[in-house]
């Protein structure tokens, strides 16, 4: 798959919590509002929240889904970029496990 120089919507894979267990980060949790979805370019699976999901809608062909290791990786590779917060995180958070 050809991501060029389209905009990263990067992810939190849903093994986030796994990945972090034991750094001290507090545990992370989706809220209701999250769907999964999968990485374009690794194939894990993802939490697209719907701030993501309008923004991938609103740039359609414009935009690509990473996890959010396979972003940093593109974007080392492109020479670094510009990284924003499409905020949200506000909503009731999901129950895991």
């Amino acid at each position: 798959m050809e991501i060029g120089d389209r905009a990263i919507l990067g992810c939190p894979p849903t093994n986030l919590n796994a990945l972090l267990e034991g750094t001290g980060v507090p545990e992370y949790a989706p809220t209701v509002e999250h769907a999964l979805a999968t990485c374009e370019k690794c194939g894990t699976g993802v939490w697209i929240g719907p701030r993501q999901r309008q923004a991938r809608a609103l740039l359609g062909d414009g935009a690509v889904v990473l996890c959010m290791v396979c972003a940093m990786q593109v974007q080392r590779q492109r020479g670094g970029g510009v990284i924003g917060h499409l905020g949200g995180g506000d909503g009731r958070p999901r129950k895991l496990g």
